[in-house]
């Protein structure tokens, strides 16, 4: 596993010479396959990760003392007073995961750490997730913790949803965790079981950013929101579901009757979006490239109209993909408003792709759209240095 440059170099800077093996964690991003919005409402996805990473290098100290390579910028606190959470940032990502760990009675040691990623932030490819993974990871090896992947992932997720009151499903964490080279990962985010699918050679996914930023965290709470006002409705009605996932397809028809028109349109996305996620993974495991790529199109449909968390460049870059012959599937990937797509391209046709989208969006938007051709790596890893 190679080491960014200057991250040896850093380290020794913090705590000069100790004589002590550092160890390496490495977690990846990830792309989101299929199942938009449908793991904080109990359902399933389908993703993977992506050749993009977050890189932690540390040894055992008394205290945390963690500096960003990228941020130019340390900070520290004890592990065992963890601070009131102030604003989201990478630096209360960290102090999540202390309080996480605390919270289940692991009360680990402190450590000094040098980070540095190279996930795109804004995207939708889960550079906070990848950042949470590697953390966790390494505070678990530098502790002895052996702590099981499943657990190392929740862990991760309750730093984001819980102290940093972020609202995320467990996909994200999950699958930098757990993910498995060149296969995609399904999981069920009621159960938590997870199951991995492989791809064939013949195709590759494409992350095109459309550099639009995401600024839209309290439209997402929002829709988290109204899903669980939905969830509180129907109940009330008598229905006796846990989460909208348990809802059966064959009542989408009858949500309508219950719910004002806004949220009968949220809740029929999770529950189709549940079947696409499903439909999805029998497509990918028989071979059929063309049904998965049209359920890839009918997701985004869904999320810009029933889910309504698309954004005008997003819609634009989908159109243009669709036009390109070597695309097979595209759809938005992530939270939403703003960030990138995902296409699924035939390996033959990747190169000429890259170039259509790059041209033709720059000259629609005079926008340089940001291409990423990914490889699936499989997830966190550890090393000794």
């Amino acid at each position: 596993m190679d080491i960014p440059k200057g991250m040896l170099s850093s380290l020794q800077e913090l705590v000069g010479s100790h004589g002590v093996q550092p160890v390496l964690s490495r977690a990846p991003g990830r792309i989101e396959v299929l199942g938009n919005h449908t793991d904080y409402n109990g359902g399933v996805v389908l993703a993977a990760t992506i050749d993009r990473f977050v890189w932690a290098l540390g040894i055992l100290s008394d205290e945390v003392r963690i500096h960003s390579i990228d941020y130019d910028d340390t900070f520290s606190f004890s592990p065992q007073d963890i601070p009131k959470f102030k604003v989201t940032s990478w630096t209360e990502y960290a102090k999540g995961i202390y309080w996480a760990l605390n919270r289940r009675k692991h009360n680990p040691s402190g450590m000094t750490a040098v980070v540095k990623g190279d996930v795109p932030q804004g995207s939708g490819l889960s550079s906070s997730a990848a950042f949470e993974v590697a953390l966790t990871n390494l505070v678990s090896e530098l502790n002895s913790l052996n702590l099981p992947p499943k657990a190392a992932a929740m862990i991760a997720f309750e730093a984001e949803r819980v102290y940093c009151m972020v609202s995320c499903g467990v996909m994200d964490q999950f699958t930098s965790q757990l993910g498995q080279p060149n296969s995609l990962i399904g999981i069920n985010c009621q159960n938590l079981q997870v199951r991995h699918v492989n791809i064939h050679d013949d195709i590759k996914f494409v992350v095109v950013d459309s550099m639009i930023s995401r600024a839209a965290g309290d439209a997402l709470n929002q829709r988290r929101h109204e899903c669980q006002q939905a969830l509180r409705i129907l109940n009330e009605a008598g229905w006796n579901i846990g989460t909208l996932s348990d809802i059966d397809s064959s009542r989408i028809d009858d949500l309508d009757d219950v719910l004002e028109e806004k949220l009968s349109q949220r809740v029929e996305h999770v529950v189709r979006e549940n079947l696409r996620v499903r439909k999805g993974i029998e497509a990918i495991q028989h071979n059929d490239l063309e049904e998965f790529g049209s359920i890839m199109f009918r997701s985004h449909i869904s999320s810009r109209n029933l889910y309504e968390v698309s954004h005008p460049n997003l819609d634009m870059l989908v159109d243009m993909a669709t036009r390109h012959e070597g695309v097979l599937g595209a759809r938005m990937t992530g939270a939403g408003f703003g960030g990138a797509i995902l296409c699924m391209v035939k390996s033959k046709n990747v190169t000429n792709f890259v170039s259509y989208i790059q041209k033709r969006y720059e000259s629609e938007t005079g926008k340089a759209a940001f291409v990423l051709e990914c490889d699936i790596p499989g997830g966190v890893q550890l090393q000794k240095m």
